[in-house]
């Protein structure tokens, strides 16, 4: 479960004030998380009761989470950059419906040798055009 980021927290819930300056803490190379975020709810209650308050006109720096894959509570891949640092470009994959039928098969094949996919039909048993047409045929029917 990824923690929240910055924008997604509300700064008025004590519960969920500083959560997200508490990811990503300064140790020994980034190291994991020990703690449930349940419990970083609770030492962000605990700091607005001691009156800490966020001041963003005080803010140099700002969690750039990991651009892949996603965030994990026991190891955040993310870094504290200076503050108006570009967010690097959103990896995306290409569209499906640009493939060509050669591709999805490829596509289909790949997935099913990752364990995506096990559970579907054997691609090569596809007739030529299901993969431009988008209906799991057999070529033998």
């Amino acid at each position: 479960m990824p923690l929240p980021l910055q924008h997604e927290c509300d700064s008025d819930d004590p519960e969920e004030a500083f959560v997200w300056a508490l990811v990503g803490l300064p140790g020994p190379q980034n190291g994991p998380l020990l703690v449930p975020p349940q419990v970083l709810g609770k030492w962000s209650k605990h700091l607005w009761d001691l009156g800490f308050r966020h001041q963003s006109q005080l803010q140099t720096l700002e969690y750039h989470p990991a651009a892949r894959g996603g965030e994990h509570w026991l190891g955040q891949a993310g870094h504290w950059v200076p503050l108006g640092t570009p967010m690097p470009p959103e990896i995306t994959v290409p569209a499906v419906a640009d493939f060509t039928p050669a591709e999805r098969r490829d596509l289909v094949r790949q997935l099913q040798e990752s364990g995506e996919l096990a559970h579907l039909v054997d691609v090569r048993e596809l007739a030529p055009d299901v993969a431009r047409e988008g209906h799991a045929t057999r070529s033998e029917e």
